[in-house]
This record gives structure tokens, sequence and C-alpha cells, in this order.
């Protein structure tokens, strides 16, 4: 059965998924050390949250053009020296009530000797595999029922999503392990959009966040302050496990993460 047309779905109530990256995906001398990838769930009835964020956000850094439509991104609007944007985005983000979050992680030097993913667009898509697997999880364990997961991610320049999309189909239709995943709770097929989403702005931001944290000393504390006052937000098993769920990190080992400083804090709901 096409999941597209699955009645299922008709009496499902729905989680908008956003999602968007940070990092490149290349292993060059001059490529950024980890790659990652962002979702956003903000379940439908509380979608109204995503605009009232992202306008608000946008009022604060357009203060001359206060009803500009410009959107927002991360690498324009919060560089390093406006601190005080980063600080108030984080804040604004972390008072979204109902909203969930999930990464995925890829730092190079653990991924250098898997085969296949030095292409870039085979480590797109499996990056954003990985990512759509946390979100079919979180969808179908969401608290008050499963839900139905509408995907919307961010477009990548240069990129044919249409090969990302077979890649994915052919994930889903099992012709691979894809470890119980369940794919039902994704409507089908997720779709690639412009910055002009709020929701896709948002995800902007929360990987923002990440790549400061990422992007500090492991053993500097001040670095992930922001990211952390999200913290409440991720995904986490019925169990309350984070890692693997909320944060999954490719590689064989996850150190690349879990041996920062601020990673305990992280990891404590």
């Amino acid at each position: 059965m096409n999941a597209s047309h699955d009645p299922r779905h008709s009496v499902m109530t729905r989680v908008n998924v956003y999602v968007d990256e940070t990092g490149d995906r290349g292993f060059g001398g001059k490529s950024s050390p980890f790659f990652a990838m962002t979702a956003l769930m903000v379940p439908a009835e509380d979608d109204w949250n995503v605009r009232f964020t992202a306008g608000g956000l946008r009022a604060l850094i357009h203060q001359s053009r206060p009803d500009t439509t410009t959107p927002l991104h991360w690498v324009d609007h919060f560089k390093r020296k406006h601190a005080d944007r980063r600080n108030y985005a984080a804040r604004q983000l972390a008072v979204m009530p109902s909203a969930k979050v999930a990464h995925v992680i890829a730092p190079k030097d653990a991924l250098s000797l898997y085969k296949g993913l030095e292409n870039g667009v085979r480590f797109y898509n499996y990056t954003t595999r990985l990512l759509l697997e946390r979100v079919a999880y979180a969808a179908d364990q969401w608290e008050g029922g499963p839900r139905l997961a509408v995907v919307r991610l961010g477009s990548v320049r240069g990129m044919d999503h249409s090969d990302t999309l077979g890649y994915l189909d052919w994930v889903r239709r099992g012709r691979t392990q894809n470890w119980n995943v369940p794919w039902k709770n994704i409507k089908w097929p997720p779709a690639w959009t412009g910055t002009d989403w709020d929701g896709v702005q948002l995800a902007d931001l929360h990987a923002g966040l990440l790549h400061v944290a990422l992007s500090g000393d492991p053993d500097d504390h001040d670095c992930a302050e922001n990211l952390l006052l999200c913290k409440h937000q991720l995904y986490r098993s019925r169990r309350g496990s984070l890692l693997g769920y909320g944060v999954k990190v490719m590689g064989e080992t996850p150190g690349f993460v879990t041996n920062r400083c601020w990673w305990k804090k992280w990891n404590i709901a």
C-alpha cells in the first residue's frame, strides 16, 4: 500500500517536523570537523508557536523594519559578536512548550574509514536517514498516542533531493536492515522547502546552538550555555535515554560529544 494513501493517516494527529543542517559534507582540509542535522518537532495544534517565535525573532533582528519577512539565518544574524541575540534566541526556543528536538552528529574523523561516506551525496542521504529514523520513533512514541510526522527539510544547494528520496524510499520499503523503524509514522514523501518556512528557520537556530557548542573546546562549559537551555526538549526513549535517540553520534564511539565537559548536563533531563 502506498504510504501517502494509507487510510490510517487520516485518523492520526499530526506533528510538524522541520529539519536543517550545520557544517559541511566535505572531508578536505578546509572542511568543518563535523556535520549535523537537526529536527524540530512541533504538534500540529501548537504550530502557531513556530510562527509566533520566528516572527518575534525577526522583529528583534530587523528592528528598523520589524515587519520584515527576511528569513532568519544563524550564520548571518547570530554571529559571535551578537552574543545577546544568541542567548535571546535560545531562551525563546526553550519556551516552546511542546516542541521536541533531535540531532544527528557526524564527526568527520570518526567517519574517515567508512567506505562510501566520503561521497557528499551518500553522506547526506545516510545522515538524513538516521535523522528521519529518530523522527519516526518520536512520532510513534509521542505522549498521548502515536502521531503522523509531516516532514519539511531545508533545501540544500546543489543537491538532487530526488536521489535522497529514492534512497529513503528504498530503505523504507525494507530493502535493507531498518531495525523495525516505524516508517508508517512519517507522511510520505517528505518535502524539501526553502528557508521561507518559519519552522526551517527555527531548526536552523537549534542547529546553530549545537554548532557553537561542538566548535568550542571540550573543556569549555560556556560554549554550550545556550544549547543547554533547550535540553528539556530533546527526544528521549521511553526509559529516558538520550544517546541514540535525541542525540545520535555517527561512528563507532560517541566520544566526540560525550567526552565534552557539558555532556553530563545535556544528558540529564
